[in-house]
């Protein structure tokens, strides 16, 4: 990682170029501080080992020419908000914010690696990049902005290192704990079936009442150690628990399912599917496995993939999910719209719902590109005739907005924050009789 100041040279202003690595660290320190568990921010240091090394060194005129066309094949994989900066010739650092999971910056690295395969026309010369890549998030891996780049930094070494393409930073536990403390801990609360569940209602706009919950798994209230989710899961699958988690997570779901079935309650479940998980082959027969054992139909479920699931092998997870929906089961692409991924697969996957970022929907109200960007995905969905859900619903205008731009339905602290299983069933009868007056 080289700090050499202010390198920008013979290159135009961008939007998302800025002109000094203090500026760079500026806004990333001011990001780390708005950066929270739903809201995360990433940083990449890309290593070029660009062909014309020694070109580039005799003529800075033609190494500005360079960093232009650069940034011109480097940007229709960035979205508007993120920023670069070249730290020396032949580094990059890229700052990736609110991001909703560690996940959705490696989808960005897959991105910027894919546009830098190909390589760069220049007058006569024929420019070749061999890029190596370090991630590291805030919070996950560190608190300040000079911690976060010494973590993405000792990543990108291990990618030389490696020979690998890119490396992400391993996951920073708490000072009070050692590194095998944390998995340890998960798998005796996994052996004790300990882990909680958590649901947050869906409101549907057309009918103004609860079809469907989210169920949210959560760390156990009364143990001794506090574990966010988002860590839980991390270190489930770097461990690989990740499975174990899952079915236990399903189990409890269902069995909370025909609970409420025999209480008369009829809501579609939606349950969080890792990516990793995706590569399990006899995931839809144990999924149908546990229907039979709580004599559920499979369209009482629903299962959420997040879009950064489906780089990891397109042709497994398009067959996996064309096997769980011939199941019955719901199909939903959560955290839609990072900018990251393809729109290609609406067309080729069978789902039936997009959830739209809470990132752009919190800030639909003060951002016109948030809101438009929502608008645009609740159209874009209604074309493939797709149902669409907002999430992090917490104010009224923002819900009075969603409701004008044809959005089907909300989830957020705005009606509900995640509650017990048996709570639900009285909460959404008190909804559904006073829904009247709330809209």
């Amino acid at each position: 990682m080289a700090i050499t100041g202010n390198t920008q040279t013979a290159i135009a202003p961008q939007s998302q170029l800025l002109q000094s690595l203090e500026e760079f660290m500026a806004m990333l320190e001011a990001e780390i501080q708005i950066a929270d568990e739903h809201h995360l921010v990433a940083v990449l240091i890309m290593s070029l080992q660009r062909s014309d090394r020694l070109q580039a060194l005799l003529s800075s005129q033609y190494s500005g020419i360079v960093r232009a066309h650069f940034y011109d094949s480097l940007k229709a994989s960035l979205r508007a908000k993120d920023r670069f900066v070249f730290a020396s010739e032949n580094e990059c650092w890229f700052i990736l914010p609110q991001l909703s999971s560690e996940a959705l910056a490696v989808l960005a690295c897959h991105r910027l690696l894919s546009a830098l395969s190909t390589p760069l026309k220049i007058e006569s010369h024929t420019v070749f990049f061999q890029p190596e890549i370090g991630i590291a998030c805030a919070t996950l891996h560190a608190q300040n902005a000079q911690d976060l780049m010494r973590i993405a930094d000792q990543a990108h070494k291990n990618a030389q290192l490696n020979n690998t393409r890119f490396e992400l930073a391993s996951i920073r536990r708490d000072q009070r704990t050692s590194p095998d403390d944390l998995p340890r801990a998960i798998q005796q609360v996994l052996d004790e079936n300990a882990l909680e569940m958590r649901y947050q209602p869906k409101v549907d706009l057309r009918s103004k009442s609860i079809k469907s919950v989210e169920a949210l798994v959560r760390w156990p209230t009364n143990h001794a150690q506090s574990v966010a989710t988002n860590l839980l899961i991390d270190t489930a699958e770097q461990y690989g628990l990740i499975e174990q988690l899952t079915m236990q997570v399903v189990n409890k779901v269902l069995q909370q399912a025909a609970e409420w079935q025999s209480l008369g309650l009829q809501v579609v479940v939606w349950i969080n599917l890792s990516a990793r998980l995706l590569a399990f082959e006899q995931l839809p027969k144990v999924l149908e496995r546990s229907l039979k054992v709580w004599n559920l139909p499979a369209s009482a479920v629903g299962l959420e993939v997040t879009e950064s699931a489906f780089i990891h092998d397109i042709e497994h997870t398009t067959a996996l999910l064309f096997e769980l929906k011939n199941l019955g089961f719901r199909l939903s692409i959560d955290d839609f719209g990072t900018g990251y991924s393809s729109l290609a697969y609406l067309r080729r996957f069978p789902i039936d719902e997009l959830k739209i970022d809470r990132v752009f929907v919190q800030g639909m109200i003060s951002s016109q590109q948030d809101k438009q960007i929502v608008q645009s995905i609740i159209g874009l969905a209604h074309n493939f005739g797709l149902s669409v859900v907002a999430e992090g619903v917490e104010q009224e205008n923002t819900l009075n907005a969603l409701r004008l731009m044809g959005c089907d339905e909300i989830q957020g602290y705005y009606f509900a924050q995640p509650m017990l299983g048996d709570a639900l069933p009285s909460w959404c009868e008190a909804f559904n009789r006073e829904s009247a007056e709330r809209f």
